[in-house]
């Protein structure tokens, strides 16, 4: 897969002269601080999906029966995907009675719903598993959320590529005061909040003949600040 990183400045320079010379033996050293920022571009191999399996019924006996039933052809359908148990979960049931609130709230039978998350490690299983859930009478689909399977080895990266961005622009600012960089007094990292491409919400059933996987690239940011001392 592509992978793009590129280094973006942020810098805050602060140089602090060093103290008067009746200040003890802790006295600050002269430092410089900066802000780096590594950002990493690469495209999402995993994701969520949650479908929903929802029926009304007189009896919420029935109701649940039908969504079983529904839930084990989806469960037989990911299986013929390749999609592992462990990346399936099913365990999220909700009944409720439903009223007809124009009738003097006369009861009108009882809903039963179902939650499937899955997680998809293969992109292109999504269109098969969204088209087969609609045939099978999936009502719903959440958001589908796309990750990383190696999120922690991007996030390492992009820390580095912060780390570097920091002591670049160090270097160059130390440079053009006449200093001559020396070493690392501290470090403080953060990771930069970047919201998750997501599918909108929408029914099934508008779904099936546009149904595709998710293409396009998610981006990992880490910022760190880093103080230098300078000589």
């Amino acid at each position: 897969m592509k992978q793009v990183i590129r280094w973006i400045a942020l810098s805050l320079v602060m140089t602090t002269l060093a103290l008067p010379a009746h200040a003890d033996s802790n006295q600050q050293a002269r430092h410089i601080d900066v802000n780096g920022h590594g950002l990493i571009n690469e495209t999402p191999d995993i994701a969520l999906l949650t479908l929903t399996f929802s029926q009304r019924d007189q009896q919420a006996r029935r109701a649940k029966s039908t969504v079983d039933s529904q839930v084990n052809d989806l469960l037989a359908l990911s299986e013929q995907l390749g999609i592992a148990k462990k990346d399936i979960q099913a365990a999220r049931l909700t009944i409720y009675p439903e009223y007809d609130h124009k009738n003097n709230r006369q009861l009108i039978g009882y809903r039963v719903s179902r939650d499937v998350q899955v997680r998809l490690s293969n992109l292109l299983n999504y269109p098969k598993l969204l088209e087969g859930a609609v045939d099978i009478g999936a009502t719903h689909t959440g958001q589908l959320k796309l990750d990383f399977s190696n999120r922690k080895e991007l996030e390492n990266k992009a820390l580095q590529a912060a780390f570097h961005d920091a002591r670049q622009q160090a270097e160059l600012l130390a440079e053009a005061s006449g200093n001559k960089l020396g070493e690392t007094l501290w470090i403080h990292s953060s990771m930069s909040y970047r919201p998750e491409p997501q599918m909108r919400m929408a029914m099934m059933s508008d779904m099936k003949a546009e149904a595709s996987y998710p293409t396009g690239e998610m981006s990992l940011s880490r910022q760190v600040q880093v103080r230098f001392a300078i000589q």
